[in-house]
């Protein structure tokens, strides 16, 4: 990411964001001291209508699963912002969060396999589908800059391990990444089941988002319910651990927004113990409301 912004930093008048978005995308693009637009994300993601109409824009996106709610942005509004795009002669990145654990319905096109005017700079990571220890990422850039980008990656980092690079490159090459991300999808995909089971089990219609892909999923807590970090702390004090979007992962631009999201991770839990989880946090919502005697779990179940 850093390396795409120091590459597109000369044509940059403005810089976009989602809102709320990833609180690395969120330290890169404060510190540039340019001026910040929050675009605000619904159900069906970033809200394209609210993107600036001037000049000369660089936008930062994760179509994909966005980080943090979860959301998938649609095909309506992905090629409505590829016309923003084009028509503000604005430059997009397009971080493809997640996009490797899709569930439900078919694969969806990335917004660079969309772009027909050049305006997308594909960018990902190996960290979800690999192991975060490879710190190994990638960007998909037109032909006019590969040069450019050698050049300041090479001043960045001085160069990256070419060992584990070529044993990637081995690994793509002869079909084993694409037999390994079938295996993580099916294990994934019943431990993201099992999750939304045992939510629903356990209260009363949760309005859920993320389900469809990646590794996490948010609920958008009832208007009674006490405060997303207040039950992170308390549900953590029991062995359960759920996490607010305060929590240090992401960054809202509007700090008076309500604390009401609360983040699922789930793929390194085990399916009884994600049950096991739920039923505690329940007790302890149940414990806060007055409708049940809190109760320590002799368990110690963690959903993170």
């Amino acid at each position: 990411m850093n390396l795409l912004y120091r590459l597109l930093a000369h044509r940059t008048a403005q810089l976009c964001i989602e809102n709320p978005c990833y609180l690395g995308a969120s330290f890169l693009f404060q510190g540039t001291g340019k001026k910040i637009c929050p675009v605000p994300v619904d159900e069906d993601g970033l809200r394209v209508e609210e993107l600036p109409q001037n000049k000369g824009s660089l936008l930062y996106v994760t179509p994909s699963h966005q980080f943090p709610t979860g959301a998938t942005l649609s095909l309506k509004r992905r090629i409505g912002l590829l016309r923003w795009a084009e028509e503000t002669d604005s430059l997009i990145i397009e971080d493809d969060y997640d996009s490797d654990f899709r569930y439900d319905g078919p694969p969806l096109t990335a917004l660079a396999g969309l772009d027909r005017s050049r305006n997308v700079f594909y960018m990902g990571t190996f960290s979800k589908s690999v192991g975060a220890g490879l710190r190994l990422g990638f960007a998909v850039l037109p032909p006019e800059y590969w040069d450019k980008a050698r050049v300041l990656k090479a001043q960045m980092s001085n160069g990256q391990s070419w060992l584990e690079q070529a044993a990637l490159a081995d690994f793509l090459g002869q079909g084993h990444f694409d037999r390994h991300l079938r295996r993580l999808r099916q294990v994934y995909k019943a431990r993201r089941d099992c999750l939304v089971k045992a939510l629903h089990d356990n209260f009363e219609c949760p309005v859920l988002s993320g389900t469809a892909a990646g590794l996490h999923l948010t609920w958008r807590l009832p208007q009674d319910s006490p405060p997303a970090s207040l039950i992170q702390i308390k549900a953590r004090e029991r062995g359960v651990g759920v996490y607010s979007l305060r929590s240090g992962a992401s960054f809202d631009f509007n700090p008076s927004a309500r604390d009401e999201l609360l983040i699922f991770g789930y793929s390194s839990i085990r399916e009884d113990d994600i049950v096991a989880a739920v039923a505690d946090l329940r007790r302890l919502l149940r414990a806060d409301n007055g409708k049940e005697s809190p109760q320590r779990s002799t368990r110690r179940s963690r959903a993170r």
